[in-house]
């Protein structure tokens, strides 16, 4: 068969349920081969991708980055395309391949099946398409767990602010490009992609297919700083600051005697890591964008 659509439901809060409906009446008009199926709960949609790969040649998530990102992890390795109906909250990834967020036009490049293949990460065992990010946005990816009842980019916001209260950074020690790099970071960012947490470009010039992350080191800085860093973020015009480095590798490896946070695609990694590998498999995800 041709197209397996995962549809999360609970994506972008409840919307995925809403585009899930339209899309049942929207492929009723084509002559489509196809599946169209609903996931239940977290992970699940990885099982239903792993699944899927070995009978469908296009499997399509609709829903946000970390219901891509558990498809990435069920395809990954195999010969199944990826496609993208993006419901979610932050929809950063689609800032990278030019995928519209309205339904009826993502649809259309879905139909027009225009195919690329991208860069995948890989920490530790979990793959990753657009970006892992390390420390005090791990923290903040679980404070936005708990909020209920704000939306889109007004969730990302509301937890940074309230993360910001609590965080304290950890010691950490990175090795890249046959240099460590030993540091109480604010944050670090490994993007493929150019943004995360609805609209931070925190790695403005990453390119998904070049065989190389863009790694964003922020020094530790008083929270003033970071406040007045928070709008230059949104433009990647935080590159500026001498406390911030931008650098390009393939490889990352950090350790730390302290548990650190990390998160990939959005999606909480762990609050309480020790060391963490990093690697770049180029063009080991084929997209229709």
């Amino acid at each position: 068969m041709d197209y397996y659509f995962i549809v999360n439901p609970v994506s972008g809060r409840g919307r995925g349920k809403i585009f899930g409906e339209k899309l049942k009446e929207r492929l009723k008009n084509t002559s489509l081969d196809y599946q169209i199926v609903f996931s239940d709960s977290p992970g699940d949609a990885v099982k239903l991708a792993e699944r899927a790969a070995a009978k469908f040649k296009t499997i399509v998530a609709v829903g946000g980055d970390g219901t891509m990102n558990e498809i990435v992890n069920g395809i990954a390795g195999s010969d199944a395309v990826l496609g993208l109906i993006p419901v979610g909250s932050g929809n950063d990834f689609v800032k990278a391949v030019n995928i519209p967020i309205d339904f009826d036009e993502a649809f259309e490049v879905l139909m027009r099946g225009k195919k690329r293949k991208i860069d995948l990460g890989k920490a530790n065992d979990r793959y990753y398409h657009n970006g892992l990010g390390i420390g005090f946005d791990a923290w903040v990816v679980n404070t936005s767990l708990k909020v209920k009842r704000l939306r889109g980019n007004a969730i990302y916001l509301y937890s940074v602010l309230r993360t910001l209260m609590s965080y304290t950074p950890v010691p950490l020690e990175l090795y890249f490009n046959g240099s460590l790099h030993a540091d109480d970071f604010f944050m670090i960012t490994v993007g493929n992609g150019v943004s995360l947490g609805g609209g931070f470009y925190l790695t403005p010039d990453a390119e998904i297919d070049d065989g190389l992350f863009d790694l964003c080191l922020i020094q530790n800085m008083p929270v003033v700083s970071i406040l007045k860093n928070l709008l230059k973020v949104y433009s990647g015009t935080h590159k500026d600051d001498p406390r911030v480095e931008i650098v390009r590798t393939d490889h990352l490896e950090i350790e730390a005697k302290q548990p650190f946070a990390a998160h990939v695609d959005g999606e909480l990694l762990a609050l309480d890591l020790k060391k963490l590998t990093v690697e770049l498999i180029p063009r080991g995800l084929e997209l229709i964008c």
